[in-house]
């Protein structure tokens, strides 16, 4: 499968997990000791790419460069901060604050995720 597939795959995964950890998080907001739980997935793809290059082989004859990227999977992390009195960790700002954010991103990726499917049928059928 196509890596920029993959990896945008990974993404609306982690994308997907987010919207359900927000969630989650507003309705916990008047729970005591509740903890609000992230996403982590950006950060260990950055660093996954910035640690691994690999080339792209167009003909069985040239020469392989690097390794192919490795793509993460999506981790739900629980923070350890306290915003209330009664231990609950929720700012509910914030928490609205990244719906709206994951929403734009889950459009985006969809949007380009289409895009690549596009493409790969332009080139199977042909430009006729």
């Amino acid at each position: 499968m196509n890596q920029v597939i993959g990896m945008m795959s990974q993404a609306l995964d982690a994308s997907s997990l987010r919207q359900k950890a927000i969630s989650n998080n507003i309705a916990n907001v008047d729970t005591p000791n509740y903890h609000a739980q992230r996403v982590s997935f950006e950060d260990m793809l950055q660093k996954e790419i910035h640690s691994s290059f690999s080339g792209n082989r167009t003909n069985e004859k040239h020469l392989a460069i690097g390794n192919s990227l490795p793509i993460p999977s999506p981790k739900l992390v629980t923070e350890n901060t306290i915003m209330r009195n009664n231990g609950n960790g929720v700012d509910l700002d914030l928490e609205m604050t990244e719906m709206s954010k994951n929403s734009l991103w889950y459009q985006s990726l969809t949007y380009g995720m289409n895009e690549e499917f596009n493409l790969l049928k332009m080139s199977i059928r042909g430009r006729g």
